[in-house]
């Protein structure tokens, strides 16, 4: 199917209403992570001292990019606040397109729908405005340019065919080079192929071996290196220690139904959530978690005949989950790591709403009124998700305004209350910053960090008096 036509309006409404929703990013400070990994790594200062480290060096393209904006703003946010924007409206804008070649034409809506609602949910604000968010930007970005130039190349047979596909292999490369969750990108060019252009048996075969080659020969070079790489196999040995295999298994089944509520209830977003181990499949919540999750992937197995758009945006939501559910790690969910996975999620509500709609516009009455119902609604869900984009905007002004709001989500969580502790410190509030700093303590009596601050701050207190 040919690229749509006339993409300039849908195109500006999309940069438009993004750029409005994430106006105060650009007042957004330097935030938990931000001061190691930029403003005191020594290996993004200079450029010979980039290059000597890269050997050593994970997420090079990542810091690639922190190493630019050292050297062109300095200690300014406002320029690393402007690249990470301009990755989420690139990626909004790549998605457009993607999926202008994934749908017939009595649906050609769903594409600007569900870029402009991945475009403006507040689920994405922790990659666009906490800076070093960035790694999950950047992979994205690159993982959906990837996508795109493979669907030109297999639209161009001829020899720029060619050309596509190389620069598909090269942005795949990128992206692993920003983050390594962008693994999944083989599997779903089999989603695509077989969802989306509907090829099955020896098609999907003569695609694995003339157009997908490429692509896992990247991923196995990338794995070997990897392995190879002493960073990487000191981060493996650490997460296999985090907790039991089986026991992060079952976690990451409560945080992936976390997860699917999070997108249709984003005020209980969190910079630090603070969610439940499990040990047993019998314990409350999991029953419950995984009667949801069984019945997404029901839906999912329900549509691919029917409706293989569901289909591929429920596999896409899982898929793009998979490598952060199967590794430990010390957080069991993070926001960032939504990213991706919104797409896929996104996609299937548009999906199936435009489903809805179409079948309600064949028995109803009286179609125009509700074709002008449905107009207010989504226009109100627009209106809705741009406001809580901006308030989740609104916290990253400040330290004391998002510890604040993370101490009140994840009150029993010793790190948000020592990172609470060190704002009121920065702010001179050294009484309330000696109450976070114990109550971290307390939570956390093996929290190294907590008690330095507490001892520091009582130290700092007693020198002022």
């Amino acid at each position: 199917m040919n690229d749509k036509p006339n993409l300039s309006a849908p195109v500006l409404i999309l940069f438009t209403v993004t750029v409005a929703s994430y106006c105060l990013a650009f007042n957004g400070d330097f935030h938990y992570d931000d001061s190691l990994t930029i403003l005191e790594n020594p290996h993004v200062d200079r450029f010979d001292t980039f290059l000597g480290h890269l050997d050593h060096m994970v997420r090079p393209v990542l810091y690639a990019t922190f190493l630019i904006d050292r050297s062109l703003y300095g200690l300014n946010p406002v320029g690393y606040h402007l690249l990470n924007l301009m990755l989420h409206l690139g990626s909004g804008l790549l998605l457009y397109r993607i999926l202008t070649n994934a749908v017939p034409d009595e649906a050609a809506s769903i594409p600007f729908w569900a870029a402009l609602l991945f475009l403006i949910h507040p689920i994405a604000t922790e990659t666009v405005t906490y800076i070093s968010g960035r790694a999950s930007g950047l992979m994205a970005f690159f993982y959906l340019l990837a996508l795109y130039l493979y669907i030109r190349a297999s639209q161009h047979p001829n020899g720029s065919s060619r050309l596509y596909l190389s620069g598909a292999v090269a942005s795949f490369l990128l992206s692993i080079g920003s983050k390594e969750t962008a693994v999944t990108f083989p599997i779903m060019l089999l989603l695509w192929d077989g969802l989306i252009r509907g090829k099955r048996g020896s098609d999907i075969r003569a695609a694995l071996i003339s157009n997908h080659s490429p692509f896992w020969i990247v991923l196995l070079l990338a794995a070997a290196w990897a392995w190879s790489h002493p960073h990487y196999t000191a981060l493996v040995q650490f997460s296999l220690n985090i907790r039991p295999w089986s026991d992060h298994l079952l976690s990451e089944l409560h945080a992936v139904a976390y997860a699917l509520w999070l997108l249709f209830s984003p005020w209980n977003q969190n910079f630090d959530h603070d969610l439940p181990q499990f040990r047993s499949l019998f314990q409350r919540p999991l029953p419950t978690d995984v009667l949801l999750l069984s019945g997404t992937a029901a839906v999912a197995l329900f549509s691919v005949r029917r409706f293989p758009l569901v289909a591929f945006g429920l596999a896409w939501f899982f898929l793009q989950l998979l490598p952060t559910g199967l590794i430990p790690r010390n957080d069991l969910l993070s926001e960032r790591n939504l990213y991706l996975p919104a797409i896929g999620l996104l996609l299937a509500i548009v999906a199936l709403g435009s489903h809805f709609i179409s079948r309600l516009l064949t028995i109803v009455r009286q179609p125009a009124l509700l074709r002008f119902g449905s107009a207010v609604l989504a226009a109100a869900l627009v209106a809705v998700l741009c406001l809580f984009t901006y308030q989740r905007n609104l916290l990253y002004q400040d330290r004391l305004l998002l510890w604040s709001d993370a101490v009140r989500k994840s009150p029993n969580k010793a790190r948000p209350h020592n990172n609470l502790g060190y704002a009121y410190s920065l702010h001179g509030d050294w009484d309330r910053a000696i109450e976070e700093f114990r109550i971290a303590a307390q939570l956390d009596p093996d929290y190294v960090l907590a008690q330095d601050n507490l001892r520091d701050a009582y130290l700092h207190r007693v020198g002022r008096q």
